[in-house]
Parts: structure tokens; C-alpha cells; sequence
């Protein structure tokens, strides 16, 4: 798909963009966003995606790039929002609600699984509930949750093992 779009072929950033866009909408939402700033967010990612073509020749996870963009833009209106009280993009809470995970779960047992996954998440930091919800939930890899959490693979792989065992610990 990122080959054919990057040969020119408008369809495939059209499938791009149906394949990504409600997982970047729902990432947002976790980080805590408001719709209406996260839809115009989502729509400044895609035109920069789709305008800088000749900076996409080395990706090979165009699922990884977008939610980098994504957050990186986030995180510019955040700061554009919060002029004196400027904060590292690190620090900003990753909230997940069981509305975020409507379209991610079957919709039989629904209620039993939102309940189990809010009390699971819960416990959790935002820096963990952040990490576990791109490994498990978005399906990366260790080493691109770790570049999107500004961290080392190592570090990413240690902050998720401690979110499973806190979870494990908790015996919910």
C-alpha cells in the first residue's frame, strides 16, 4: 500500500487513510483530547503525510509514522494551548475509557470485558496504560512503542512487563 502510494497512486492513500484513521482517532482520545481538535489533528497528519512524500521513502510501519506525526502534532497544540505551564509530551496522561474500545471488542460479553478492562487499566500509570495500549491494543513492536514513548526498547519492554505483573498482582 505505501509503495503504490508512494508511485503516485491515490487510491492506496485513500486505504491508508480508511485503515489508520479510527486507530489514530482513538489514540487521541486516550490522550485525552477534545473530538473536534483531535478530527482537525488527524487531518493536519494526513495532509503532511500526503504532501511530503519524499520523506516517506525510508518507512517501512506507516502505522508507526502516523502515530508519530499524530502525537507530535498533539502535542503542539497542547503546548499551543498551555503557553506558561509548557510540559514534556511525556507527561501527558493517556486515558483510555471503554468507549475508546467499542469498535476494538465483539460486541457479545461487551459490558463484562469494558468492566474487566477499565478495572485492569485503572492501576495502572498513564505511562503504562500508554505503552500497554499501542502493544496490545495497536499490535507494535517493543522498539516503536518505545520510540513513540521517547524511550529505549529495553525501557519499553520493562514498563510493560511491570504494567502485566501490577495487573497479575492485582488479581482482578
Amino acid at each position: 500500500m505505501l509503495l503504490a502510494f508512494l508511485e503516485g497512486n491515490n487510491n492506496a492513500f485513500s486505504l491508508i487513510y480508511d485503515k489508520y484513521v479510527d486507530e489514530l482517532f482513538a489514540y487521541g482520545i486516550g490522550l485525552g483530547f477534545e473530538r473536534e481538535t483531535l478530527k482537525d489533528a488527524i487531518q493536519d497528519t494526513f495532509f503532511k503525510f500526503y504532501t511530503n512524500k519524499k520523506q516517506l521513502n525510508g518507512i517501512t510501519h506507516p502505522k508507526y509514522y502516523l502515530f508519530r506525526m499524530l502525537k507530535n502534532r498533539l502535542f503542539d497544540i497542547y503546548k499551543s494551548l498551555n503557553k506558561e505551564n509548557i510540559v514534556e509530551v511525556t507527561d501527558l496522561p493517556f486515558l483510555i475509557e471503554p468507549s475508546v474500545l467499542d469498535e476494538l471488542i465483539d460486541n457479545e460479553d461487551k459490558l463484562t470485558l469494558e468492566n474487566k478492562i477499565k478495572n485492569l487499566l485503572e492501576i495502572l500509570t498513564d505511562r503504562q496504560r500508554e505503552a500497554v495500549y499501542l502493544r496490545f491494543i495497536q499490535e507494535m513492536e517493543y522498539e516503536e512503542v518505545a520510540n513513540l514513548l521517547d524511550m529505549t526498547a529495553p525501557a519499553a519492554r520493562k514498563l510493560i512487563s511491570r504494567a502485566i505483573k501490577r495487573m497479575r498482582d492485582e488479581n482482578i
